[in-house]
């Protein structure tokens, strides 16, 4: 059961759930670009372009990490990216131009970004055959870890949205897309029991339940926070500074990892704690009723 249609999400990011650097910063950059780029006819598509070029602006700094000067202007040109990451999704919606393929373009651009960066990385490290693997490894943790937090993120937005069905997502980009949807819906991207059993609640139960959970799921996604992007792009820049760039791999590999496990562990309690409160799952062929 839908109490609303999933167009009605117009904040795809509320300020509970966001690093103080995209409230304060990177999302005030993009909302002042956004009327301009609309005044100029600046397609989304060509935002999310824009932003991949800065992060082969990035790479092509990053090279040369050595010198802090130009680990800062990778970390800038990273930043820049940010900014027009948040605009392409801005524009979309803005002029009604959001699609599947603008979706798949914007992943692209994303995941584009870092994997130029890390294979700028890569080759100015003295050993790069060893440093290949390293990050390919990383990558591939990195790739799970950013499924599951946009996951738990879209889970939150929905929600706090009163929607509590999952349209299956669009391909636009092939079987890499599809590949990816299947993993975020395996992360969470999906309808659960505990939005089941909320949809067969009546009001105002369900909005109290509902608000209950906001409160608690904007602390569960605290964790969640060091799987963004935002917090990347810092942490690339602190270990090409401390002179170990490749320390950034490591860091994904463990203590990301861990706070994957970590978050996801608690946001299963905090499902099953509700569920319980909501009432427990609904009995097969039960109606809305119960």
């Amino acid at each position: 059961m839908n109490e609303m249609s999933h167009a009605a999400i117009g904040n795809p990011r509320p300020p509970e759930i966001e690093l103080p650097s995209n409230r304060y910063l990177i999302h005030r950059a993009s909302d002042w670009l956004l009327p301009r780029a609309v005044a100029l006819g600046i397609p989304a598509n060509a935002v999310s372009l824009a932003g991949l070029g800065m992060g082969l602006l990035a790479a092509l700094a990053y090279y040369h990490a050595g010198d802090w000067r130009l680990a800062w202007l990778g970390w800038a040109a990273m930043m820049g990216w940010l900014v027009l990451d948040g605009l392409d999704g801005s524009v979309a919606r803005a002029t009604g131009t959001a699609s599947p393929f603008g979706r798949f373009l914007d992943g692209f651009a994303d995941y584009g970004v870092f994997v130029v960066v890390y294979l700028a990385l890569v080759a100015s490290q003295p050993n790069p055959g060893w440093h290949l693997v390293l990050a390919l490894a990383a990558g591939a943790a990195h790739a799970v870890q950013a499924a599951l937090y946009e996951a738990k993120r879209a889970t939150f937005v929905r929600r706090r949205a009163r929607v509590l069905s999952v349209e299956p997502r669009r391909v636009a980009g092939g079987i890499l897309e599809a590949f990816y949807n299947r993993g975020e819906e395996a992360l969470g991207h999906r309808e659960s029991a505990l939005d089941q059993r909320l949809a067969a609640l009546p009001d105002p139960w369900r909005s109290a339940l509902l608000n209950l959970w906001l409160g608690r799921a904007a602390v569960a996604m605290r964790p969640f926070w060091l799987l963004s992007s935002n917090a990347r792009v810092h942490a690339i820049l602190l270990f090409s500074l401390a002179g170990v760039p490749s320390w950034f791999w490591w860091y994904e590999l463990t203590v990301l990892t861990a706070i994957a496990l970590l978050g996801n562990w608690r946001w299963a309690v905090l499902e099953r704690h509700m569920l319980n409160e909501a009432g427990g799952p609904m009995e097969p062929h039960k109606g809305d009723g119960i």
